[in-house]
């Protein structure tokens, strides 16, 4: 059922330091499990798949009751914001990718296109300092129903398991 997992952290000072990110905002994927590729326009050169935790305010444009209080963003996309509904549960959320074919006042293709009926979950810690994505491939539609499944526990065998195969992305230096 789950397509890819990510797993995205914070990196310790000393890390950020002899890797030269200065950010405080950047979350790097430190491990992952899956085949799926809808996040490879988020990988920068050097090879690192990271993503900025930026107020969605800032980027997304929609009504007040809908707006989220973070969104995930790198390389000027979107990558999702995170929707908490059950905020008994703040530690689950879930997203899923722009859908529009086109971003940006000059209408640029938007890459995470082909992708865009993919969902997302994130289980999410309380500072949001380490974050982990579970891909639902073309669960856009239903991911409000995978998102109660993720809560009600339905996938922590399966979350077990990637987590046990999971390999480093990215081989940061001292890390």
């Amino acid at each position: 059922m789950i397509a890819g997992y990510y797993k995205f952290i914070v990196l310790p000072e000393g890390v950020k330091q002899l890797n030269k990110i200065k950010s405080n905002a950047r979350l790097d994927c430190v491990s992952y499990a899956g085949n799926y590729q809808g996040l490879t326009f988020f990988v920068n050169k050097k090879g690192q798949l990271s993503l900025y935790k930026v107020p969605a305010r800032d980027i997304v444009s929609t009504h007040n009751r809908r707006i989220t209080e973070w969104s995930l963003s790198n390389n000027n996309l979107n990558f999702s914001s995170i929707y908490i509904e059950n905020y008994d549960c703040i530690e689950f959320g879930y997203g899923y990718p722009n859908k529009n074919p086109f971003i940006g006042i000059d209408k640029k293709p938007n890459p995470v296109y082909p992708y865009c009926n993919d969902g997302y979950l994130f289980i999410i810690n309380r500072d949001y300092t380490e974050i982990e994505v579970l891909v639902i491939a073309d669960g856009r539609n239903l991911i409000s129903y995978y998102y109660q499944h993720l809560i009600d526990g339905f996938f922590d065998t399966e979350l077990s398991g990637l987590r046990a195969i999971a390999k480093p992305f990215f081989n940061y230096q001292g890390l």
